[in-house]
């Protein structure tokens, strides 16, 4: 008797295992058909892709569109790719009625695409080449592509927005765009007489946009990205990186909030490798300057203020990556 309760459990056992290996041969989800364009924790609802700026403006970015499932695809699928009408949507769910706050879409004459993307028998992802034309593009707004993928018969497009839905935030980068550190660059109010008083304001951090290949802009002092554009338009501060290392500074509206540069600013660039990750870069750019404007917007009376301090960028670049865009760690 106790052999044949052995040879049960051991027959019992093979029928389980053959059972499950046979299952997992199976599709054990949908292969549906998304985008990979995630979207940070903590963000906006959107993805900041970052493009190279060249010099003619021109630039591909490839974006990947997936056929999820536990399984291979084992079929030719063409997805057709399409813009999306979901931009007004976020922009009321993010900002309600900060209209001036909103996102913008792309202008049509910046980009192009292909409709259609086909993925082979046997690859789960194809690539989505946008080509951007970005000559000329006013990084004062806040750019998005909004992009969809279509429905069609031949394949099951992701039930969820999120996945199916690509809303693209246009980042074009430059050797001197990003986020610089400015915890040494003190922001004063200028008296009547000329002179300033002793408590300066700081800000961590301020963004730099690109214009074109050397030249970024930021706005003044203390201002805040959170202005409406016309405002933040009033406080562009640009900056050229020449070959001799000075830079050269200006605004558009230099009269109106009173810029005034001091000195001759230069600026320098140093390279250094990780010292325990042989294969991670660190490169640095920085400059001092001094500057006056006017706050001429947010009170009732127009306020003065002195900049003066350093600017810090820093890039940390994976030499193992190929592609500068996912080199750097935005």
């Amino acid at each position: 008797m106790k052999h044949i309760y052995t040879f049960l459990a051991i027959l019992t056992a093979a029928i389980l295992t053959t059972a499950c290996n046979d299952e997992w041969k199976d599709e054990q989800y949908q292969q549906y058909v998304s985008f990979k364009s995630p979207i940070p924790s903590g963000g906006e609802g959107v993805t900041n892709i970052y493009v190279r700026y060249k010099p003619d403006g021109k630039v591909t970015y490839q974006l990947p569109v997936i056929i999820s499932g536990s399984t291979q695809n084992q079929q030719e699928v063409d997805v057709h790719i399409a813009l999306s009408d979901t931009l007004e949507t976020l922009n009321w769910e993010r900002f309600s009625t900060r209209t001036d706050l909103y996102y913008q879409e792309l202008e049509s004459d910046k980009y192009d695409f292909s409709k259609t993307v086909h993925i082979p028998a046997g690859s789960d992802v194809g690539l989505l080449d946008i080509n951007f034309s970005l000559n000329g593009l006013d990084m004062a707004n806040k750019w998005v592509l909004p992009l969809t993928v279509a429905d069609d018969e031949s394949y099951k497009r992701h039930p969820r927005k999120n996945y199916a839905t690509a809303l693209l935030r246009v980042i074009p980068f430059n050797d001197y765009s990003g986020s610089y550190s400015t915890s040494t660059m003190e922001v004063y109010i200028r008296n009547a007489n000329g002179s300033t008083d002793n408590k300066p304001m700081v800000t961590n951090n301020r963004t730099a946009y690109v214009v074109d290949n050397n030249t970024i802009f930021f706005y003044a002092g203390l201002m805040s990205e959170d202005l409406s554009r016309d405002e933040r338009e009033l406080y562009k501060i640009y900056i050229r990186f020449n070959e001799d290392k000075s830079l050269s500074m200006w605004a558009d509206n230099e009269e109106k909030i009173g810029f005034k540069l001091y000195g001759t600013p230069a600026y320098s660039v140093t390279e250094t490798m990780d010292a325990t990750r042989p294969y991670l870069k660190h490169r640095y750019v920085s400059f001092t300057i001094e500057y006056d404007f006017k706050d001429v917007t947010s009170r009732n009376q127009e306020v003065l203020y002195k900049v003066k301090g350093t600017m810090l960028l820093e890039r940390n670049l994976n030499t193992q990556i190929p592609d500068e865009d996912q080199q750097i760690k935005w």
